[in-house]
């Protein structure tokens, strides 16, 4: 279901995105996802749907993303079953991503 977003939560995302991308020169979808969601909670709107807004922007500015070590916790997902997890986030990715860029995620074990 697609969920219209607030002038003002859409220009939050573009905000935070570019200061990211300025500061870090990387987007972390998760962390900016629940600082915009903070930002709006007068709004109510979920972090996924979120996340969906960041995820959009981010890629219409061409920038890098990252989930970093707390992405794992933030999405609910187990940390003994990291192989699952980067399957589930590749499959949601490549629902998100244009048919020509292909999506081919890195996976560190953190053991190593």
């Amino acid at each position: 279901m697609s969920r219209g977003f607030s002038d003002r939560l859409r220009e939050d995302a573009h905000c935070k995105v570019r200061h990211a991308l300025w500061e870090d020169g990387i987007v972390n979808i998760i962390q900016l996802s629940e600082e915009i969601r903070l930002m709006n909670l007068d709004e109510n709107v979920a972090r996924e749907d979120i996340e969906s807004l960041v995820m959009q922007v981010t890629q219409l500015y061409g920038a890098a993303i990252e989930f970093d070590e707390q992405a794992r916790t933030a999405l609910d997902l187990p940390d003994a079953c990291p192989a699952d997890s980067r399957n589930d986030l590749e499959k949601a990715l490549n629902e998100r991503t244009p048919p020509e860029v292909q999506v081919d995620l890195l996976h560190l074990d953190s053991k190593a």
